[in-house]
Formats: C-alpha cells, structure tokens, sequence
C-alpha cells in the first residue's frame, strides 16, 4: 500500500499571507490538527499546527520552569506581560508556521511513512509529488488502513 492510497486529498490549506482569524476559523471548522501553508503553485511552504499558535502565546521562558510549574503559584509579572501581548490578529501564517515540514512521496509504501512518522515524532505528514503537494496522512488514516484490512497483511 502506497501513500497515495491512503491520503486524504480533499485538504483545507492556507497561503503565507493568511490571517490568524483565518487560520482560526479553519481550526474550529474542521477537526484538523495541521493546516499546509502552500504557494501559489501549491508547493508546501510549512505547517502550522495548534502547538505553533499556543507557542505565539506562551513565550519561550516558560520552557525554563522545568516540568514542575504546577508548584508555581503566583507567575506575577508573567501575568501582566501575557496581558500586553500584541492582538493575534497581527500574525499571518508566514509569521507561525513550521518551515521544513516532514514529506513523503505519494509513492512510499506505508510502513515508510509510518517509520517517517515516529522517527520525526509527528502526527501528520505531508505527501508530494516532484514537490507539490497532493494530500496528507494522519495516525488516523494509517489506523484505518491496517483494520480495514483486517489488522492483517503489509500496510
């Protein structure tokens, strides 16, 4: 089984000069997790996902608390700050998205997208062609796949 057979095609994406309303919008319409940020000629230029939107909000210092902010009780001037932040809506997808975004040829058998998949800790990958995009895959659509196959047989 190839990528193509398994992709989903009919794809919401965005272009670099989408608005984060947009973007917003997009997110709350659908039950996507990622959105493709393409060019005109659909090439993928990145990808924005709701971790790089939270990561516009809660700024980088939070990764120095360490992993017991839950003893924190008052983050004082860290309030005050996130309060001042600049509207969201001045951010376009350009501003946001992830550049680099992990591919795969629509003709890579499953079990390499799998492997690409959990090597680079991702939930979705995007499928191209000579480096224009043609659809995703999600864990989702790889799990249907293997059980409507029976959970039996290469994926």
């Amino acid at each position: 089984m190839k990528a193509k057979d398994v992709m989903s095609t009919n794809v919401i994406s965005v272009s670099p000069s989408t608005g984060m309303r947009e973007i917003y919008d997009v997110f709350k319409k659908t039950r996507y997790g990622g959105i493709p940020v393409l060019d005109e000629e659909k090439r993928i230029l990145g990808m924005i996902t709701k971790a790089e939107i939270l990561a516009v909000f809660l700024p980088d210092y939070f990764d120095m608390l360490g992993e017991n902010i839950v003893f924190i009780d008052d983050f004082g001037v860290l309030d005050e700050e996130f309060e001042t932040m600049p509207s969201f809506e001045l951010f376009l997808a350009e501003d946001i998205m992830k550049k680099g975004s992990v591919t795969v040829d629509e003709n890579a058998s499953l079990l390499k997208v799998v492997a690409i998949m959990k090597k680079c800790n991702v939930r979705r990958i995007l499928v191209e062609k000579s480096g224009i995009f043609k659809g995703i895959i999600t864990r989702g659509d790889i799990c249907k796949a293997f059980f409507e196959r029976g959970g039996t047989g290469a994926i």
